[in-house]
């Protein structure tokens, strides 16, 4: 199952699904950002299933994530392949705290 193409990034929120980055992923790489961060990292498709890792870089206002607010973080995301949807939870580095996430095909690339 090909994941190739441009994808929403949301968190589950007190509020609801937030937006936090536009990704790009392309045989195995993974590269998203938004106006105030980027991310750079690798994954792997397995049947229905998807894992990531990726290096996140806060260059703007740094905001707290997983209850820490750093310039540098490790983050990892594992989720099911449903269609255009992949559900899953991303988890910091540490596996200490994980968010409910979801990425929504915008386009083919």
């Amino acid at each position: 199952m090909s994941v190739n193409g441009i994808w929403n990034v949301e968190m589950l929120g007190p509020y609801g699904w937030e937006a936090v980055a536009t990704a790009f992923l392309e045989d195995g790489v993974y590269r998203s950002a938004s106006e105030n961060h980027y991310s750079v990292g690798t994954y792997k498709v397995t049947g229905n299933q998807l894992r990531m890792s990726s290096d996140v870089v806060q260059h703007g206002r740094a905001r707290t994530v997983f209850g820490r607010k750093e310039k540098n973080m490790k983050l990892s995301f594992e989720g099911k392949i449903k269609g255009d949807v992949i559900k899953g939870q991303t988890r910091d580095g540490k596996n200490k705290y994980q968010i409910t996430s979801r990425l929504t095909r915008l386009a083919d690339l």
